[in-house]
């Protein structure tokens, strides 16, 4: 059995040692079951102060800082290997803890492995430049890492998006303080265990779980912090950019989203539905970039919403642990509730639930319902409007592109939006108006080598590819003179 599911109430890795947390003892469930899975003792206030102090010490007194970009590569690559060879044992952890299915699980690992396994080849390949100036001077800058970053791990997806910036900012250079969330630790937890094996330096990785309310508050809110990285909702994110600012803390930002999906007359239908399923229902929807808004043509609505209804009736809801699982439950019955609300509330204004889909599923202990296809929607509607969360899509008929780009764009939340399209010309013209940090066209799902981030209320900053290395380094500019120094503007005599 892996850690955390084991008898160790040490789940706080604090300056390479794993200790008890001090905060509030939580239970972590199986949404599958809503059973518990092991009890998380939480970091407090001062277990959070006590893993900034180690990461300050492993980053200006360890030997992190005067290790090669080639060592630094070697232990990337190395943690990246084990991440693979544990890969069956973290899918496991995180469809258990997640609800999701098994096999996209492994999924996510091995991108988890990825992420770090690209920023890896890039840890020793930040360049600075020279600037020619005006004087007999010579100009340089330097990229050098920020100090101590402060990371955040959502519930949804917890290895990977840890990964990412995990990956991104120890190849930068920098040391870590991870918070992940108290209600989907496990994989991270384990992630910990992974980091030693590896043989990072102690303090370079402290992980202290813990709810967002006490032990998320106070790394916001910790001074030594200097960049934080933030993945969540859209109300956390301003409680933690009004708490950074009290500190001058920069913010990579990752919030909410509301992507549409344009779907144009020229493709293929059981194409773009297949890509609608995996845009709009991997991970039980549960996903900030998930396609969540399906604007059709007039002239193919009924055919596509026909066929669409067809495979999502054909998805075989469960137990995330079930090899045959193709969509696994809710994480937790609070949220479900939210979901269903959201549904019911699109009901009594005027829209349609097509066939069984958007039901909960009586007599099992999970979280569990239908993928959802509502007909009948329209832009005013809060299921259109509002980040659901969940495998539900609201259908929105159009008559023309510029009609379908305008009810796309009108939205505060700019993460993702997709097109499927077969002409060139048009696929272009329609990603270069859509206001969102990405667009995918005829595609899904991101990629290490790319930045990936939003725009509008879905927040600020890049993570994945060079753009990431950026975010996490400053530049130091150095003007060094050539000859001996006179100052016309100062000094009288040159003046003179």
């Amino acid at each position: 059995m892996l850690f955390p599911l084991t008898n160790d109430s040490r789940h706080c890795y604090i300056n390479g040692k794993w200790r008890e947390g001090r905060g509030e003892s939580l239970e972590v469930l199986n949404p599958s079951t809503n059973e518990s899975l092991f009890t998380l003792g939480a970091a407090s206030v001062q277990d959070v102060d006590d893993a900034v102090g180690a990461a300050w010490q492993a980053f200006r007194h360890g030997p992190w800082s005067s290790l090669t970009g080639i060592e630094k590569t070697k232990l990337l690559n190395s943690l990246a290997a084990l991440i693979r060879d544990n890969l069956e044992g973290l899918a496991e952890l995180e469809a258990k803890n997640t609800g999701i299915p098994i096999r996209q699980s492994r999924f996510e690992v091995e991108s988890a492995a990825g992420h770090i396994e690209y920023f890896a080849g890039l840890a020793g390949k930040i360049e600075g430049m020279s600037t020619p100036v005006p004087g007999n001077r010579f100009a340089y800058t330097i990229r050098e890492p920020l100090g101590v970053i402060g990371q955040s791990v959502p519930w949804n997806s917890p290895l990977k998006l840890m990964a990412r910036g995990c990956a991104a900012t120890l190849a930068a250079g920098n040391t870590l303080v991870i918070k992940p969330s108290a209600v989907a630790c496990t994989t991270v937890l384990m992630f910990g265990k992974l980091i030693e094996q590896a043989g990072f330096p102690a303090g370079v990785v402290n992980i202290v779980p813990g709810p967002g309310r006490t032990t998320g508050a106070a790394l916001v809110a910790h001074p030594g912090i200097r960049k934080l990285v933030f993945i969540g909702g859209t109300e956390g994110g301003r409680e933690v950019l009004r708490a950074a600012s009290e500190n001058i803390t920069p913010v990579l930002i990752e919030l909410g989203g509301k992507g549409p999906i344009i779907v144009c007359e020229d493709v293929d239908i059981d194409e773009a539905v297949k890509g609608v399923v995996s845009q709009a229902f991997a991970r039980q929807g549960e996903v900030c970039f998930a396609g969540t808004r399906l604007f059709l043509p007039v002239s193919m609505h009924d055919t596509f919403v026909e066929r669409l209804a067809e495979k999502l009736a054909a998805m075989k809801v469960g137990d995330a642990m079930d090899e045959s699982t193709d969509m696994g439950p809710l994480i937790s019955k609070q949220h479900l509730a939210s979901v269903m609300k959201h549904i019911e509330d699109a009901k009594s204004e005027g829209a349609k639930l097509v066939g069984d889909g958007g039901q909960l599923i009586s007599g099992t202990k999970g979280n569990f319902m239908t993928p959802g296809l509502v007909v009948g929607a329209s832009q005013d509607m809060r299921i259109a409007r509002e980040e659901v969360f969940g495998p539900v899509i609201p259908v929105i008929p159009y008559k023309d592109i510029e009609d379908a780009i305008a009810m796309a764009n009108a939205t505060e939340y700019g993460l993702a939006s997709y097109v499927w399209a077969n002409d060139i010309r048009t696929a272009h013209t329609i990603a270069a108006k859509m206001e969102s940090g990405n667009v995918f066209v005829n595609t899904y799902r991101y990629s290490s080598e790319v930045p990936f981030g939003g725009s509008k209320r879905s927040g600020y900053g890049r993570e994945h590819g060079m753009e990431a290395l950026r975010e996490h380094t400053q530049v130091k500019t150095i003007l060094i003179g050539l000859d001996r120094w006179h100052d016309a503007v100062m000094d009288r005599d040159s003046a003179a």
